[in-house]
């Protein structure tokens, strides 16, 4: 006769594919509150990983029969395809990235938050930008880009500002540097003023560009690669040296008898400029808060309607007994804090170059070149003169320190014309 085999005191598991093994895992949660959810859930855990999944159902069999799909889907798909399917309301919105610009009214925009250059100089950055830009689209399309002139400013600067930057590679802006020197250079002299405009432009649009304003630009612009001046050179300066071509002592003698007192604010000017060296800029809303008479000194320093070029622009300028009394016996007449009277705005823009004084430079500027003083811009003349007249009396330092430039080389460069020609005396008794 054959025994029987005993029966298993642990009858088989079902698999956890099956409908039966999750009708044992599904349960009512309870909140914090102590309410009982009315609709079942389920743990699952698979790879070390646990979720709970909302069944919506009161239904105990359709609750285990979905619980046991998830899992089969589970097993198929992973985790993340899981959860974006059966629970998709647990996943984080992801807000979409902000579109970044692209143009150059975009970047000039960005350039203008997060740059830390005055006000005045991101504008002359963003001028230069836009002039170049323009002119690289131009050599490209002349009907989609006419001359400025052609279309006005507001539309030209609408053009510029809708350029986009990939447009702007640094083989363009080469070539557009080539044919500038090319069409604005025809003879020696043409081509010297070319070769400053466009260095000038270059270094300006450049600084747009800077390494330390960079990782800001990146977050709301869409920068090229490469940037846009990337391998683009400058030209060799040509000499910028000075060479006076007036007589200053003149020039004071003829304002003091043509100016003082028939138009005493250009008078003022002229004496700002000349003898002590003041940048219009600097000329245009001095205080009188910055003479010291018992002390006679003029301080120049930044106010709060003008901010000074640089930090070592700022500096104290000793005044002779003349200036001493010709100013002191103005202050006595003004009307107003500013050394030179104006009908105009106290304000002046912090963008552009409009001067408040703007009459009385206009009227000086007409009456200098009618006097021999005849450059693109006479009243700075004046300070270049006065730059030569130390440099070759006191010396090259003198001259840097008086004219308060940030670096020797400058005054060098610029302002050290010898007015006092040295000649050699082996040249001498030949014609004994």
């Amino acid at each position: 006769m054959q025994r029987k085999r005993p029966s298993s005191a642990h009858p088989a598991k079902p698999p956890r594919t099956s409908v039966l093994h999750w009708r044992n895992k599904i349960d009512l949660t309870v909140s914090q509150n102590g309410k009982v959810n009315t609709s079942y859930s389920v743990r699952i855990e698979w790879r070390k990983k646990r979720v709970r999944f909302p069944l919506d159902t009161a239904n105990k069999n359709q609750a285990a029969s979905k619980a046991a799909k998830i899992y089969c889907y589970l097993v198929e798909n992973g985790w993340d395809a899981t959860i974006e399917e059966y629970k998709p309301h647990t996943i984080p919105e992801v807000e979409e990235p902000t579109a970044l610009g692209q143009t150059v009214g975009e970047l000039i925009a960005a350039s203008l938050k997060y740059a830390s250059a005055r006000p005045q100089s991101l504008e002359a950055y963003a001028r230069a930008f836009r002039q170049i830009a323009y002119g690289v689209m131009q050599l490209e399309d002349i009907e989609a880009f006419p001359l400025r002139s052609d279309c006005g400013n507001t539309l030209w600067r609408e053009k510029c500002d809708a350029i986009e930057l990939k447009n702007l590679t640094p083989m363009r802006i080469q070539n557009w540097k080539q044919q500038f020197l090319i069409t604005n250079g025809k003879t020696a002299s043409a081509r010297r003023k070319a070769t400053i405009t466009v260095n000038s432009l270059i270094r300006n649009g450049k600084s747009l560009f800077a390494k330390k304003v960079i990782p800001f630009l990146e977050q709301e612009v869409e920068l090229p690669t490469p940037l846009p001046f990337e391998g683009v050179t400058m030209e060799k300066p040509p000499s910028t040296r000075y060479r006076s071509k007036i007589d200053a002592k003149e020039i004071l003698k003829l304002g003091h008898k043509e100016l003082k007192h028939t138009s005493p604010e250009a008078y003022k000017i002229l004496l700002l400029a000349l003898v002590c060296g003041l940048r219009v800029s600097e000329i245009d809303h001095m205080l009188w808060d910055a003479f010291d008479f018992d002390n006679s000194i003029l301080a120049i320093m930044d106010t709060e309607y003008h901010q000074l070029k640089s930090e070592d622009s700022a500096g104290e300028i000793s005044l002779s007994a003349d200036m001493k009394e010709i100013f002191s016996a103005y202050e006595e007449q003004a009307t107003g804090i500013f050394v030179i009277e104006s009908r105009g705005k106290v304000e002046r823009s912090s963008i552009t170059r409009s001067y408040r004084c703007k009459g009385a430079l206009d009227f000086l500027r007409g009456w200098l070149r009618k006097n021999g003083v005849d450059s693109i811009k006479p009243i700075h003349e004046l300070r270049k003169e006065v730059g030569s007249i130390i440099a070759s009396e006191e010396g090259i330092f003198a001259a840097s320190r008086y004219l308060r430039h940030s670096d020797i080389r400058i005054t060098s460069a610029f302002y050290a014309d010898q007015k006092n020609r040295v000649v050699p005396s082996i040249g001498q008794g030949l014609l004994e």
